[in-house]
């Protein structure tokens, strides 16, 4: 077996990327992010990975001030949605097979299938599946593309807050999401206030979160 070295400056940067972000609670009032900032950070967030490649995500970005003064208000009046320079919504799309056309036409393209396996194919991924599937499945890709685009956002230099506590329906009303869409996470990004964050609260070891094979109490 041929072994080849890990690059170990890569590993570097990763875990210094990681030791670096933090959850904001502290933003710098009336800063702007640049809108190609923005939508660089939602390119990065297509790199992430997803069932059956559907990439079944959305996002609605909140800059006008009035808006995020909405979403304060929504957001239980939380300081750091207030003083963000940016809001983003991450949705979740439960029509996973919604794009299946396209899909099915990318894996044929690429060498992932044949023209002989695309009929099982369509079926698995555009079969009827129960609602409570279905908002499953997109809140589990969804949440993988909410990690991507937060470590994109510290990566860019700004800092943000996931955000789960809101008016979920209020929030929906305003901000106009259809019924087939899932609000997975509301991230706040900005610019950070070192000076009045807390130090970082400890993490577990990872003796305390790994199971060996099977579940252990």
């Amino acid at each position: 077996m041929l072994l080849i070295k890990p690059n170990k400056k890569a590993k570097m940067e990763f875990f210094e990327l990681l030791k670096k972000r933090r959850a904001a609670h502290n933003f710098i009032p009336n800063k702007v992010i640049p809108k190609k900032d923005l939508e660089k950070m939602i390119e990065h967030t297509s790199l992430t990975p997803s069932g059956y490649n559907s990439q079944p995500w959305e996002f609605i970005i909140i800059t006008e001030k009035e808006n995020i003064n909405k979403m304060h208000e929504l957001g239980f009046e939380q300081n750091h949605i207030k003083n963000a320079a940016a809001i983003i919504m991450v949705l979740g799309d439960t029509k996973i097979g919604r794009n299946v056309d396209t899909i099915l036409k990318d894996w044929l393209k690429y060498g992932y299938c044949t023209e002989e396996e695309i009929p099982a194919y369509r079926n698995s991924i555009a079969k009827n599946r129960k609602q409570k599937t279905l908002e499953k499945m997109a809140l589990r890709n969804s949440m993988l593309a909410a990690m991507t685009l937060i470590y994109s956002a510290e990566n860019m230099g700004y800092a943000t807050c996931p955000i789960m506590g809101f008016s979920q329906h209020q929030v929906e009303d305003f901000l106009k999401i259809p019924d087939d869409r899932i609000i997975s996470l509301m991230i706040a990004i900005g610019f950070p206030d070192t000076e009045n964050e807390k130090p970082r609260l400890p993490r577990k070891s990872a003796d305390e979160m790994i199971h060996w094979e099977k579940f252990k109490e």
